[in-house]
């Protein structure tokens, strides 16, 4: 299919859907569309631009959008086109959320579930650590959990202060070890 602006804009919000959260999910989306309408001529220039937009810090979606949009007839016009094309979506799905989040926000039971996420979040951690501890270290975690339970006793119940509990825990584990 012959390069027009229409065909381009399209491609580059598809691969804008396709790549939220990053973009290395478009890279694939742009390279069918690009060697399939003949964009392209040459696969190996492809990869080229995609290698060279891996070190750059930027988006390789964008990267493609921009190298395509500029490459093409378009020039430096269709280049930025391009990357607002490409990165339309990706606001409008955060709008969306954000829209949607003020509305549950005003909800009493939503308001307060919010407050134990971060419960979840570190029960979540605790039991990624334990599981790493056991397979890569071969350790049993339970005297780490319970040191971890004491010294939060000692901070809650006789408000030690940490860094003395820290300080603790490393003159007792120095003397262990011993």
């Amino acid at each position: 299919m012959a390069f027009n602006f229409f065909n381009y804009i399209i491609v580059m919000l598809l691969a804008g859907v396709g790549s939220f959260g990053g973009g290395l999910g478009a890279v694939n989306i742009i390279k069918d569309f690009a060697i399939n309408w003949n964009w392209i001529t040459d696969e190996n220039e492809f990869l080229r631009i995609a290698g060279i937009s891996q070190y750059n810090g930027y988006s390789q979606g964008m990267m493609m959008a921009t190298y395509l949009g500029v490459k093409t007839q378009l020039g430096i016009i269709g280049g930025i086109l391009g990357v607002v094309a490409f990165l339309l979506p990706s606001v409008l799905i955060v709008i969306i959320i954000l829209k949607i989040g003020e509305k549950l926000y005003k909800n009493s039971a939503f308001k307060h579930s919010v407050k134990y996420m971060n419960l979840l979040a570190v029960g979540l951690m605790c039991v990624i650590a334990w599981n790493y501890l056991l397979t890569v270290f071969g350790i049993d975690p339970i005297m780490y959990v319970a040191v971890a339970g004491i010294a939060c006793f000692l901070n809650i119940y006789f408000r030690v202060n940490p860094a003395f509990i820290i300080l603790g825990g490393a003159v007792i584990g120095a003397i262990w070890r011993a």
